[in-house]
């Protein structure tokens, strides 16, 4: 499975606080559009940054992805909340290394790192690809979030253009999501055991 990294040049990799800078610069130009606006015209500008945002998003910018969880989590002037799209999105930024988002799923994902910290293979797992405190959830939540992807079949073109219809914070929403995660645990185990006998036999 591939991982995708931003950089802002070859030889920098992007900090949490580099995708959380990049996140409120992006939020607040959209929000600096609305001073002095009537509430029509502050939805039209809503509503053509959401279109920026998706096109952006479905090529694979992870800091669109980000917004557009957050839009999502919290409703705008022209979007409704809508859990699904929220968590959907936010997964496939995680997927594509983007660290403030990672960090922003912490609670979701933090039983799962609980789980590989108890698995056979965690103590070579840490040697080997170099875990500690400051980048375990970062270094995890990327594998973990790119299997949620692959066992939800999300897709970022098919994610842009679905129906932005309220979805609030439900227990059947987060169940499902739950399974999913369950499911992807089993992949992600499997992934970094075969990863430590590559290590092994190469």
């Amino acid at each position: 499975m591939a991982k995708v990294i931003k950089k802002f040049d070859d030889n920098y990799e992007m900090t949490e606080d580099d995708y959380k800078n990049a996140f409120l610069l992006r939020r607040a130009s959209v929000s600096r559009m609305t001073y002095g606006k009537g509430s029509i015209e502050i939805e039209d500008i809503y509503a053509e940054a959401y279109i920026d945002q998706c096109a952006l998003a479905a090529g694979g910018d992870v800091v669109a992805q980000d917004l557009l969880g957050y839009w999502f989590k919290h409703g705008n002037p022209a979007l409704p909340e809508n859990v699904e799209l929220s968590y959907k999105w936010q997964f496939l930024a995680a997927a594509g290394g983007n660290k403030h988002t990672i960090n922003k799923l912490a609670l979701f994902l933090d039983y799962s790192y609980d789980t590989i910290s108890m698995q056979d293979y965690f103590k070579e797992l840490v040697d080997v690809i170099g875990l500690d405190q400051s980048n375990y959830q970062e270094l995890l939540g990327q594998v973990i979030c790119q299997y949620i992807v692959e066992d939800l079949n999300i897709n970022a073109l098919d994610l842009s253009k679905e129906k932005t219809v309220e979805i609030k914070f439900n227990q059947l929403s987060m169940q499902r999501f739950t399974m999913s995660l369950n499911r992807a645990m089993v992949k992600v185990h499997e992934y970094f055991r075969n990863l430590l006998k590559k290590r092994e036999n190469g």
